[in-house]
């Protein structure tokens, strides 16, 4: 029996000394530094992102690359998870400790606070306590009859929840302000924890692909389980008279299983969201549409889409791209060049030149039995991005800056007040603003002591 209750107090001696740990304030601002290095480093060294992560070939040939790049050190940066690293396990293991100690300094205020906000609070105080307090005051009074209703309506019109008590001849008020203001520290601590779980889900579940080209017409298929697609059906430039772009935008639409699901026009800081994917437009470039039939106006099959029409897009000027068409046995080669603009058509039969010249938007081109018509077009470039955690952090930042706002600017004040035949003397505490709460209580005094020689009239 004894020695079990050894075990118990050795246990829950160790459970104290860990929980003393957890609520330590040193070790939360130990490790908000730590994670701040953390990310640093993260944008100092290039990292390794999930979609190439997911991908054992990508991952291969970038970390080939980082190996180039760092020669000897790169083992050593790659060990210690410099390339991935908000998904090393010694960041997780600063982030859940963070959490931890969050939780645990939050949990073990929280008792105290609501006591503190809820509970009745001490109206009787000893003559002590209004001789200590640092925020004080008192008033000379002629006569007690009603001192107590003048020191209650200056309180109230201040905005105070006001309790009295008689006791032993004297009247004891108390009088707080914003009391649910203590509230605010706790709602600040549960938006860390909410910050910093939101950052460790986009982290581990979010993915970014920074240059979708998407032509006219163009189908992207969202990938990772989403299970639909965006499309560009149109896009337009807006020019200044000296001929720079001035705003340019495109119209995405959704389609899920074939069918169109919404539709918007989206500009450079103006996306389009479904189900938790971000399109955002990030630049556009010079396109062709292809178009190829026969002589009966039936489409040719283009190797590229297996239809009688392909998109092409150019990074710029000189850029070629390649064509073939199956059941003619041809090859076309496309090149872009801004002047006209224009298109430089080259198509090939083997190792035969059938075709080699400039095509201009709208022409079209006979070749053999086909016809081959070339309009000039743009393609936009989209950012794909899947951020699940960003809502949350952005709800919990609001939670911040709101906790912050209720803690600063709303203080909690508390007056004690002891009302006798010749004088009230009163003490006050606050949460915060020291100087303001002591112009408000020398107003207050001021208030009583009006309203006490109004009475005597």
């Amino acid at each position: 029996m004894a020695q079990a209750k050894s075990l118990t107090g050795k246990i829950r001696g160790y459970w104290r000394r860990l929980w003393r740990f957890f609520s330590s304030l040193k070790l939360a601002v130990i490790l908000l530094i730590a994670i701040t290095v953390v990310s640093f480093l993260g944008t100092l060294f290039p990292q390794l992102v999930p979609e190439v992560a997911r991908d054992p070939q990508a991952s291969a040939r970038w970390l080939a690359m980082a190996r180039e790049k760092y020669s000897a050190l790169a083992g050593l940066y790659e060990t210690l998870g410099l390339f991935d690293v908000y998904r090393s396990p010694w960041f997780i293991l600063l982030v859940v400790a963070l959490i931890l100690n969050t939780v645990v300094c939050t949990t073990r205020r929280f008792k105290a606070t609501w006591r503190a906000v809820s509970a009745r609070p001490r109206l009787v105080m000893p003559d002590a306590f209004y001789d200590r307090t640092p925020c004080r005051a008192s008033l000379a009074l002629d006569r007690e009859a009603g001192a107590a209703d003048a020191a209650r309506g200056a309180l109230t019109r201040r905005r105070y929840r006001v309790l009295a008590e008689v006791r032993e001849g004297a009247t004891y008020l108390y009088a707080d302000r914003n009391r649910w203001a203590r509230l605010g520290t706790l709602i600040t601590h549960l938006s860390v924890v909410l910050i910093v779980l939101g950052f460790v889900w986009s982290q581990a579940s979010g993915r970014r692909e920074p240059a979708v080209a998407l032509g006219p017409g163009q189908l992207y298929q969202v990938g990772h389980g989403d299970g639909f697609q965006v499309r560009c059906d149109g896009f337009e430039v807006e020019r200044y008279p000296s001929g720079l772009p001035k705003d340019y935008r495109a119209r995405l639409t959704i389609l899920q299983g074939g069918s169109e699901v919404t539709s918007k026009i989206v500009r450079v800081n103006d996306s389009l969201s479904y189900r938790g994917v971000g399109f955002y437009l990030s630049s556009y470039g010079p396109a062709a549409r292809v178009r190829a039939h026969d002589a009966m106006g039936e489409p040719l099959p283009l190797q590229k889409t297996g239809q009688g029409e392909a998109v092409l897009n150019f990074a710029g000027e000189g850029e070629g791209r390649d064509l073939l068409i199956p059941s003619l046995d041809l090859a076309l080669h496309v090149v872009f060049y801004y002047e006209g603009p224009s298109l430089f058509v080259q198509a090939t039969r083997g190792d035969q030149a059938v075709f080699a010249d400039f095509v201009y938007d709208g022409e079209a081109v006979e070749l053999e039995d086909a016809v081959f018509e070339f309009t000039l077009d743009r393609y936009v470039v989209l950012q794909v991005v899947s951020d699940p955690g960003f809502k949350l952090v952005i709800f919990a930042a609001f939670l911040v800056v709101g906790g912050l706002i209720v803690s600063l600017y709303f203080p909690h004040r508390r007056i004690w007040a002891k009302v006798t035949r010749d004088e009230i003397c009163l003490a006050g505490r606050t949460a915060g603003d020291k100087v303001g709460f002591e112009r408000e209580l020398a107003a207050i005094v001021e208030g009583i002591r009006v309203q006490s020689s109004k009475s005597k009239v």
